[in-house]
């Protein structure tokens, strides 16, 4: 995936900061389909499942809620172009979020618990390396 910024909704960020702030203190976890058009990732519909880990470290989501969501994104024509998830510390790539940036290879917005409303964008590229994402929110 070649993208160096995302655009979301102000609405769409709000779905995920409600998200959030229900999830709390657990981590939440949403997905994000739209498009990509030079390099630009554009936001259009947000899914919020469940964490089943109800967890403050990890996120999980159930399978068959998993697949559903792929094939909703699939039948409308999108595709996936981030996942967002909420961490207790700074808005950063866990370790364990760099394993799953390799299965999953979109871009990860993630935000602190503390300020859900400010995701940080992150790419992992082909040598391992990360590369952040520019995070527009559009009125």
């Amino acid at each position: 995936m070649q993208v160096d910024k995302i655009i979301l909704p102000k609405q769409l960020l709000t779905k995920l900061v409600v998200h959030a702030k229900k999830s709390s203190p657990n981590e939440s976890v949403s997905m994000i389909s739209g498009y990509i058009k030079d390099g630009i990732a554009y936001a259009e519909k947000v899914y919020t499942p469940e964490n089943i880990d109800q967890s403050t470290t990890t996120f999980t989501v159930e399978p068959l809620t998993l697949l559903e969501i792929y094939t909703e994104i699939e039948e409308e024509g999108r595709i996936l172009i981030a996942i967002y998830h909420t961490h207790p510390a700074p808005p950063q790539p866990s370790g364990t979020d760099r394993l799953y940036m390799e299965v999953n290879p979109c871009i990860w917005l993630i935000s602190s618990t503390h300020n859900p409303e400010m995701p940080k964008g992150y790419l992992l590229e082909e040598k391992g390396n990360l590369k952040e994402v520019k995070v527009s929110i559009l009125n």
